[in-house]
């Protein structure tokens, strides 16, 4: 298990307790009795508290103490992990892995989804973003017959639709650009450093794409969709972008959800996969682009 993963594993416990609390006997107690983080070894108070301070830096999480009622240990602010998506994430995949951990003896009766090549390189490039290292990529685009070695400066990691991809600054020609990880073949950490953008930020760059098509020349628009009665529960538990809201006037039919995003490519495709189930409403560009491809579409069965 890695340190991050024992991190994680403290922050759990303590998010859990909730207001309850946990002393260190209590939190040692659980740490010794799962053997997967602590091979049966108990956690010294000298190092929780250094892991306090990584935990903080590493994660934004707070662990503070209060004297009454025994010592107990409690989250500052749990806050960082109901709004702050990494953290939330980190803390929701440890424990559904601890899980599943624990009850190998189901492995036959639970399915999940392979996410290509995260295990080869995600861990490595995680490492090159922390020190601002320029790295060497080998990278094979599927429109490509062969692969390129190029330098990239890694600014920041994204998912989507269970692919893991990178957004960094080609040094070649200075332009951002997103690389797949599934299509990187090799790559190597230098020793050249590289100085990210202060005003960068991860989330406000994709914030107006849907997902990993950046096309500028795509402008944002205000997207109205209809979602029929067997669909609408799907949006409102699992929102298409950020800047969702389901608009008043649900009827026994439908419900209708505006949103402001770039309709690139890959939102056109995520409509096309909903079917009939969502009807674009507005723009009608947007409409008129998905007419069409529902055209397209039929004359390739019209025949059977």
């Amino acid at each position: 298990m890695t340190q991050s993963e024992k991190y994680i594993w403290v922050v759990n416990v303590l998010y859990k307790a909730g207001e309850k609390w946990v002393t260190l006997k209590e939190l040692n107690d659980k740490w010794v009795k799962d053997e997967n983080v602590s091979n049966g070894n108990p956690l010294p108070r000298q190092t929780f508290d250094r892991w306090k301070g990584n935990i903080s830096t590493t994660f934004g999480v707070n662990i503070e103490c209060r004297r009454k009622n025994g010592y107990r240990y409690y989250i500052d602010n749990p806050e960082s992990l109901r709004d702050g998506e990494l953290s939330k994430w980190l803390l929701d995949t440890y424990s559904t892995a601890n899980i599943l951990g624990r009850n190998t003896a189901m492995k036959n009766r639970i399915v999940v989804d392979e996410t290509p090549s995260s295990h080869l390189y995600l861990t490595r490039i995680i490492d090159a973003m922390k020190e601002n290292a320029v790295m060497m990529v080998t990278h094979r685009n599927f429109n490509y017959s062969k692969s390129y070695t190029f330098p990239v400066a890694p600014y920041c990691l994204r998912m989507f639709s269970r692919r893991w991809y990178m957004c960094g600054l080609s040094k070649n020609d200075d332009k951002v650009r997103i690389y797949g990880l599934d299509r990187i073949e090799a790559l190597e950490t230098t020793d050249e450093k590289f100085d990210l953008p202060h005003n960068f930020d991860a989330k406000e760059y994709f914030s107006t794409f849907f997902g990993i098509i950046m096309n500028y020349d795509v402008p944002v628009e205000r997207v109205v969709l209809r979602a029929n009665k067997n669909h609408r529960q799907y949006m409102r538990t699992l929102k298409m972008h950020d800047s969702q809201k389901e608009l008043p006037g649900e009827s026994d039919d439908y419900s209708d959800f505006e949103m402001y995003v770039r309709p690139t490519f890959d939102f056109q495709m995520e409509l096309m996969r909903c079917g009939s189930m969502i009807e674009v409403l507005e723009p009608q560009s947007l409409r008129k682009i998905m007419r069409n491809r529902a055209q397209e579409l039929w004359k390739m069965y019209e025949n059977d």
